[in-house]
């Protein structure tokens, strides 16, 4: 295993500028060689990554500091890369989302000012059709619904008057299932709308009518969809009402007392009414006066006049808009005139449901055509996955999300914002240098839920030799810290960055990276742990700012090999005096 990861050092300290022994000389210079532009020339489908890199030499000094140079004017970020053997490669990506071109090339600042050769690069995108975003909205439940036809009343239909009373079912194809409904008469019209949370077995509902005259008509279920638009309704049932009613001086009753909904179980993002209703009826004509009495305190007058039709519905509608705090509530009816009489409470309860806020679905890896075999080359990897906000979470919504390996690796949590109902694809690079097997998969926090998708599993053979099953890993990258962390003063200014690493074993390469405000810096730092020392070491890297930064930059480090590890975030700030 030692063999491997020496080799393994020695490919990546080629590939990343890294030398083995440090330079000495007695006087000091700096030479710049030639700035290589990968593809120098680009057309295809866009964005496109353009990479920059250019190797510099120095004698009698152990580091450079550079920055890269763009004709548009831009300067990069200012950075410090320890020079070994003589000399470093330093590189830059720079990824193009429409057609340009332009130059390139490499200032050095210290130990010696010097300026590379321009190195032009032109980028033609191919042109490309208007990018469509679909919202695969579910097709909602298929709701059916049925109501029993009660049998015909002949008899007295004294105070408080016959009530008749329909059965009904409701059943979705889908569940669970929020549904919403109302009872619907012939000669009364609809009634409030009530709603549902329905399970695989549905639920039975049930309405009635209190009847003093003889009357007849039909009753019948409505569906309703989020606009409430009638999209199904049951079979109407036929009832018959044949009463008989003695004299009698005027006097009131009150009956039927309900609330619609008796329990709501759903969403609890807005507002909600609670319809309370009863049935009033009068021997004679007469003027009734009445209030409504519910359990926050709150008294509410009314007063209705019955002339022919001695029946009438009372109704009162209670507005919910803190349904969260306010798990359940209750009111009656009391009659003042003709006579005193009033209903039972009937109450109502709330249940705060969360819908799932996020799906995760088309997790896959894809491996790149790379036809050098590992070790002497990298094998990358790409796994991507897509998440999309539900059809009724509240928009906008902001996730977190990050890659987890079998092994214990993560990335750092990086952040995404849903401003509309639209599925994004989230991807994730990384490389493996040794044969190896796992599995990855994406963890997505949102609305204070964690959701995970499938793992997906891939393999990694190195010169045909098939994984061992172990091999060294990052085990934690803690204490992380910039120092000085909030700078006032003379600029440019050196912090220092270091992070503690502890590994599961001896190896003789560990490659850490340094990102800042979501930029990966190109500078591959290397670190090893040889036999019989300490598995944890503080990995440092110093940086030079040379401007204010004007806002706190977020920072962290992360491992590329021999797996990926993330410290925890911190901040810093540069102002310049």
């Amino acid at each position: 295993m030692r063999r491997t990861w020496t080799a393994l050092a020695a490919a990546l300290a080629l590939v990343g500028g890294l030398a083995t022994a440090p330079a000495q000389a007695a006087a000091v210079s700096v030479k710049v060689g030639r700035v290589t532009v990968s593809p120098a020339r680009y057309a295809g489908a866009c964005p496109a990554t353009t990479t920059f890199s250019a190797r510099v030499a120095v004698r009698g000094a152990s580091r450079v500091t550079y920055r890269w140079l763009r004709g548009d004017g831009h300067k990069g970020a200012v950075v410090t890369a320890t020079v070994k053997a003589g000399a470093v490669v330093v590189r830059d990506r720079q990824s193009f989302a429409k057609s340009t071109s332009g130059w390139q090339a490499l200032q050095v600042l210290s130990p010696r000012k010097t300026t590379s050769a321009k190195a032009r690069f032109t980028v033609s995108c191919a042109d490309a059709s208007p990018v469509v975003v679909t919202v695969h909205t579910p097709e909602p439940p298929r709701v059916t619904a049925s109501v029993t036809t009660p049998a015909p009343y002949s008899g007295s239909c004294g105070l408080p008057g016959h009530r008749v009373t329909f059965d009904g079912r409701i059943k979705a194809s889908r569940t669970p299932a929020s549904v919403a409904y109302r009872w619907v008469d012939s000669d009364g019209g609809p009634e409030p709308v009530e709603r549902l949370w329905l399970t695989s077995a549905g639920k039975a509902v049930s309405s009635s009518r209190t009847f003093l005259t003889s009357h007849s008509g039909y009753h019948w279920l409505e569906i309703l969809d989020d606009k409430g638009h009638v999209t199904g309704r049951s079979d109407k049932s036929a009832y018959r009402v044949t009463c008989t009613r003695p004299e009698q001086r005027p006097l009131a009753s009150v009956t039927d007392a309900r609330v619609t909904p008796v329990q709501y179980e759903g969403p609890c993002n807005k507002p909600l009414d609670f319809v309370f209703r009863a049935d009033l009826a009068v021997t004679q004509p007469t003027e009734v006066t009445y209030q409504w009495e519910r359990s926050d305190g709150t008294k509410i007058p009314g007063q209705v006049v019955l002339s022919r039709d001695l029946t009438t519905t009372l109704e009162h509608t209670w507005k919910v808009t803190d349904l969260v705090n306010i798990s359940q509530g209750s009111a009656r009816l009391r009659v003042l005139t003709p006579n005193a009489v009033a209903t039972d409470s009937v109450p109502f309860r709330i249940i705060c449901r969360i819908y799932e806020a996020v799906t995760i679905t088309g997790t896959e890896i894809t491996p790149d055509s790379n036809p050098t075999p590992c070790p002497s080359q990298s094998k990358p990897f790409t796994i991507r996955s897509q998440v999309a906000p539900k059809p009724a979470t509240k928009l906008p919504l902001t996730i977190s999300y990050r890659w987890r390996w079998a092994d214990g690796s993560m990335t750092s949590p990086y952040t995404y914002t849903f401003a509309q109902a639209a599925p994004v694809t989230l991807e994730r690079w990384w490389d493996e240098w040794i044969s190896k097997s796992g599995s990855v998969r994406l963890e997505v926090t949102a609305n204070d839920r964690v959701y995970v998708s499938p793992s997906v599993a891939y393999e990694v053979i190195c010169d045909g030799k098939p994984p061992t099953g172990t091999y060294p890993r990052v085990v934690s990258i803690t204490e992380a810290s910039i120092t000085p962390a909030d700078y006032r003063g003379k600029c440019p200014v050196t912090l220092k960055a270091q992070g503690k690493v502890t590994v599961s074993a001896p190896m003789d390469a560990l490659f850490t990276q340094w990102v800042f405000d979501g930029k990966t810096q190109p500078f591959l730092g290397s670190t090893d742990f040889p036999a019989n020392g300490p598995l944890a070491k503080v990995v440092e890297r110093e940086f030079t700012v040379e401007e204010s930064t004007g806002k706190p930059v977020t920072a962290y480090m992360e491992s590329r090999v021999p797996n990926v590890m993330s410290s925890d975030k911190m901040t810093y700030t540069v102002t310049c005096t």
